[in-house]
């Protein structure tokens, strides 16, 4: 998905209409980031809910799954995926952690 991205200065100088396009439905992300290369990106808060919502519901699927069959995660896998599941880290972040707890590195 291509997303625009602004610069720093144009943020801080757009951030009051990018709000107003949120408010107003708009949900197409904003990039932020210097020389156009884009290193965050702003969306509406409802749209960062959704996916939020969708990693908490993906990891009540995958604790199902593993019930399923007898077995249960360590309460340490659980720290670590309801991290990823706020978007505290990343998907490569939490995969190296649970490796990492496992000596699977």
């Amino acid at each position: 998905m291509l997303i625009e991205t602004l610069s720093v200065r144009e943020a801080r100088e757009q951030l009051p209409s990018v709000l107003e396009r949120f408010r107003n439905g708009d949900r197409t992300p904003v990039g932020v980031g210097s020389h156009r290369k884009t290193e965050a990106v702003m969306v509406p808060v409802e749209v960062f809910d959704e996916l939020t919502a969708e990693r908490t519901r993906s990891l009540a699927q995958a604790a199902a799954s593993v019930r399923a069959e007898g077995l249960t995660a360590a309460a340490e896998v659980d720290a670590i995926t309801e991290r990823w599941a706020r978007g505290e880290i990343s998907t490569a972040q939490m995969r190296e952690l649970v490796r990492q707890l496992y000596g699977a590195s």
